[in-house]
């Protein structure tokens, strides 16, 4: 418990002195949780099919900084210790990449709303629609997470089934136990499923 507690208090500590500005502490955190910005783009990119080239992926880890760091740090500052700091710093990084898909997702469906106009019975790029069709599904499930849950339930959930972790591995990103963590989740897909944000079961 006084391992956490050290961790939690210098994790406090860093957001506190971002919000002062202090450059040193920009330094400290780069250098910290560039690997985590990274991991989340990587998983994101891999899980969404996204196709993302390293000029997109390196805009993406640059714009996720961006959101973290800027206003003095007004994005971590929202962090409450309710979940670890990587935890939080995770999730915003992941919305950096969530806002993009869903801006190539408009940019596609425009696209191909003009080419139908053009080309109406093609027939043709059946095994990209099937992935188009995946992606949307998966952001359509996303899009309903964000709006029937808290976030906390929303980032559980997400983590497990849109993100590929396990269940020991969320328990920990979230400070509970895997039995915990088993329960707050089996009540979050009900709460999905009572507000018609989930048409299966899990």
């Amino acid at each position: 418990m006084r391992n956490r507690g050290t961790t939690e208090s210098a994790e406090a500590r860093l957001v506190e002195r971002l919000r002062r500005a202090d450059s040193d502490a920009w330094t400290e955190f780069i250098e910290r949780y560039r690997r985590l910005i990274w991991s989340a783009i990587h998983r994101v990119n891999a899980r969404y099919n996204a196709r993302w080239d390293d000029t997109t992926m390196d805009d993406l880890f640059e714009e996720s900084l961006l959101k973290l760091l800027r206003d003095n740090g007004k994005a971590l500052a929202a962090w409450e210790g309710r979940c670890k700091l990587e935890t939080w710093i995770y999730r915003i990084a992941r919305n950096v990449c969530i806002d993009q898909l869903r801006k190539e997702t408009r940019r596609a469906r425009a696209r191909e709303r003009s080419e139908e106009r053009s080309v109406r019975s093609s027939g043709s790029g059946g095994v990209d629609g099937a992935a188009r069709d995946a992606t949307d599904l998966r952001m359509s499930l996303d899009e309903a997470i964000e709006r029937c849950l808290s976030p906390r339930e929303a980032l559980a959930v997400r983590l497990i089934y849109l993100e590929g972790f396990t269940y020991r591995e969320v328990a920990g990103r979230l400070d509970m136990t895997v039995g915990a963590l088993s329960g707050f989740v089996y009540r979050a897909l009900a709460k999905l499923r009572e507000r018609g944000g989930l048409e299966r079961d899990w």
